[in-house]
């Protein structure tokens, strides 16, 4: 049944996530069910619940920073581990959803195009629900020759016509997806521009001595410019999508061009990869802790990721940009052109084309070299405030007030 929507939240990631050291990646403070449930608790006082498929064909509970989390158990369809993020089925995840709309707590769906995110919806039919955007295209009408691919945007089209009649809200990253749902579509649901959000109270920009501090512990000098960018994608040794094969390129023409010596932070590469970019002189890492590295991007002169057309639906909201954005440190990504201000694009940083070819990473390059050249001009705390309007969880928090309210 389907009560009226209190102040009760249940958060839904669709796929499983890997431990990390042993421990689960919520512990750790990943995946976006776990932060967003995490801040409804700390901002607007909601008992909310964070949930997604185990690894395992097991129950697991666990209270983790005042949220209380249950992985449901899983079948992996796909050993291979090729199609990693759609290939587990949860069928106990569904039913323990409709348990809690039982309750009166509001499904909150993270990622909406996703096989168990469809059965979830299909079991609590007819009940409002909050749907999240994570980046996913719409339906494509290309013939793909890859089988897998054929399969994904078949099963895209179906899903597309049981999402136009869904109830409730959905929240996007982008334009380009709001546009689509309402116009091409005309999905019977709200649709507003939501992007996730990141901690400002704990992300604040690092003052001169700080900054110092930890370019000494990397080992680059006062004088030396600091670049730092995160190229990796869930799952993948190597991902182009965010632009990890121009990294080399970057560099070697900031170098050329540049008579300040620059070094770079990548993180995000797959282990096989770090010899290659290290012998290069960059500082190349698979994985740094969430304190390690917000310390590196609030030290850094700029942040940036070349990012592909591929990317293009991941909106403004990549949380590493976002992440950056809080620490007032200037961004050149092609993905700040989905800031909601455009007019204060300029005191962000640059937002340049989606690199496809060679014209448009030679505009990137000298996007970056113009805000490494002229970073005194942009101002920490300005970007601060500018972002804090849209990436907060203050403002999230907010919207999902607002969008709760109309269910």
């Amino acid at each position: 049944s389907c009560k009226d929507p209190m102040r009760k939240v249940v958060s839904i990631l669709h796929h499983p996530l890997p431990q990390i050291d042993k421990k689960l990646a919520e512990e750790s403070g990943l995946g976006w069910h776990f932060r967003s449930a995490k801040a409804l608790v700390k901002y607007g006082d909601f008992l909310t619940i964070a949930t997604r498929p185990n690894i395992s064909a097991e129950w697991h509970f666990k209270v983790v920073d005042g949220v209380v989390l249950v992985l449901a158990p899983s079948l992996n369809l796909s050993p291979s581990r090729e199609v990693w993020k759609w290939s587990y089925v949860s069928p106990s995840l569904a039913s323990l959803v409709g348990h809690f709309v039982r309750y009166d707590y509001v499904p909150y769906i993270h990622e909406y195009r996703a096989l168990n995110s469809e059965i979830i919806l299909r079991r609590v039919g007819g009940c409002d629900v909050i749907l999240q955007h994570h980046g996913s295209f719409p339906p494509v009408k290309e013939i793909f020759s890859d089988p897998i691919k054929v399969l994904k945007e078949l099963n895209k089209l179906r899903r597309e016509l049981y999402l136009k009649k869904v109830r409730g809200v959905y929240f996007v990253l982008n334009r380009r997806e709001e546009f689509y749902l309402k116009e091409i579509l005309n999905v019977d649901a709200d649709v507003k521009i939501r992007t996730m959000a990141v901690d400002f109270n704990e992300l604040k920009p690092l003052s001169e001595i700080e900054k110092s501090k930890v370019k000494e512990n990397l080992g680059i000098k006062d004088d030396e410019v600091l670049l730092v960018t995160y190229v990796g994608i869930f799952g993948e040794e190597f991902s182009g999508i965010k632009g990890a094969h121009f990294i080399v390129k970057i560099w070697r023409e900031l170098k050329k061009q540049l008579s300040r010596r620059v070094k770079i932070v990548v993180t995000g590469i797959g282990e096989s990869y770090l010899p290659l970019f290290r012998r290069l002189g960059i500082l190349a890492y698979k994985f740094l802790t969430h304190k390690d590295f917000t310390k590196i991007v609030g030290a850094s002169d700029a942040y940036f990721l070349p990012a592909t057309p591929g990317y293009m639906y991941g909106g403004s909201g990549a949380v590493a940009i976002m992440e950056a954005l809080a620490m007032g440190t200037p961004v050149v990504s092609p993905t700040l052109r989905d800031f909601p201000e455009p007019d204060h694009i300029k005191d962000l940083g640059i937002a340049t084309e989606y690199i496809s070819n060679e014209n448009t990473l030679k505009e990137f390059i000298n996007g970056l070299i113009y805000v490494i050249e002229n970073r005194k001009r942009y101002k920490p705390w300005v970007i601060r405030e500018l972002s804090h309007k849209y990436y907060s969880w203050e403002s999230f928090v907010r919207d999902f007030n607002n969008a709760v309210k109309k269910l």
